[in-house]
């Protein structure tokens, strides 16, 4: 088997492991060192975190996402961490991201620092603001959306906390940009928010030239995309989501009365003329709306210098969606394929794609690798 063909099976195995999850016991889990010295993922309801995530032989980051059923198994052996598929080695010597060490700190006001700024791939410092979501008051949340905004159950971070926790993530060399996300605050309250939150990170780094994205829900007022490139950030967010307007306003009945899908879409052309080519983002949720109708959402978006990226569904507790299930791995697959083609036929580079959407779970960012040699292993065999 040549390397790019291990390639391409890696990746298979990741897309099965991504839709599917892997199965990793509480003792085994305890045994990685998982919120210890390796860096932890989410609890989901277990007694013991689970790491993030690993590496697979040639390099593919895999997302550790813990299901009980899943054929894939994270197991300990004679003092190493296997990966099994029905009971079968797969890859052996498995290796865990280390723990920021920040993660163990806390800011000025006795907060955990790793709640406040999560580290996710690249280098990215993530920041989930609020859980608070208006559409979801008024029973209008997009379908899918697990954000938790019910009573007594809404948190917001400071600025002061966000800029304390980030400069110590920058200081210790583990982040180099910031990514903030969150809910949409009843009367667009976030763009203030963020106006705030990014001049305490100026003040805290001492600089301005940073890479910092914001997600927000389109605005029907332009003039707020300028507002937020004012402020410092240098990429913009704004999820459409469906890109059929008769699903959207299914799925994303919030969306569509607030804003409505031609307003969304007027507001990305827009924002790639402020932020320029390669500096917007734009996600798409896969297997709502017909394979096509997604991949005609990131041409369009490619074409004007908007990187369009489809995420695997999962169905969140509590949703509408509950119970529903995510396409199957060679769907994704195909959908992340064309997607990458896509992009890279638009004039888009590898290094834009990356540098807009951080996140190295992207099927797309796999194929991209592969397809352009960027696997270091690739280059060797070249």
């Amino acid at each position: 088997m040549s390397v790019k063909e291990q390639a391409y099976a890696e990746l298979r195995e990741k897309a099965n492991m991504l839709v599917h999850g892997i199965r990793i016991t509480d003792e085994t889990a305890a045994k990685t060192g998982a919120g210890v010295t390796v860096k932890e993922g989410g609890r989901e309801g277990r007694e013991k975190p689970t790491p993030a995530n690993f590496r697979t032989p040639l390099g593919f980051n895999v997302a550790i996402t813990a299901n009980p059923d899943s054929d894939y198994a994270i197991e300990y052996a004679e003092g190493r961490f296997l990966l099994t598929k029905k009971g079968h080695l797969l890859y052996d010597h498995l290796e865990f991201e280390r723990r920021p060490q920040y993660y163990a700190r806390k800011t000025t006001d006795g907060k955990w620092m790793k709640d406040i700024v999560s580290l996710v791939t690249n280098g990215c410092a993530a920041i989930w603001y609020s859980n608070e979501c208006a559409f979801k008051y008024r029973d209008e949340g997009c379908l899918f959306c697990d954000i938790n905004c019910g009573p007594g159950n809404i948190f917001m971070k400071t600025s002061a906390q966000i800029a304390e926790s980030v400069k110590a993530a920058f200081d210790e060399g583990v982040a180099w940009r910031i990514d903030f996300t969150g809910g949409v605050i009843p009367q667009r309250r976030e763009i203030t928010y963020y106006t705030d939150a990014i001049r305490a990170i100026i003040e805290a780094l001492g600089r301005r030239d940073l890479v910092a994205a914001a997600c927000i829900a389109a605005p029907r007022d332009l003039a707020v995309i300028e507002q937020v490139k004012e402020a410092g950030f240098s990429i913009i967010t704004m999820n459409i989501e469906i890109w059929d307007k008769n699903i959207f306003r299914t799925f994303c009945p919030g969306k569509d009365r607030t804003v409505g899908w031609d307003n969304w879409v007027k507001a990305l052309e827009f924002a790639a003329k402020i932020f320029g080519f390669g500096q917007v983002r734009c996600n798409f949720v896969t297997g709502f709306e017909p394979q096509h109708k997604t991949l005609e959402g990131i041409e369009y978006l490619a074409s004007i210098g908007v990187i369009g990226n489809a995420n695997i569904f999962h169905s969140g507790e509590g949703t509408p969606l509950e119970g529903h299930r995510c396409p199957t791995p060679e769907w994704n697959l195909q959908l992340h394929e064309r997607a990458a083609d896509i992009l890279r036929a638009s004039g888009v580079t590898f290094a834009q794609a990356a540098n807009c959407h951080p996140m190295a779970d992207a099927l797309y960012h796999d194929f991209w690798r592969i397809k352009d040699d960027l696997l270091p292993a690739l280059r060797q065999s070249a």
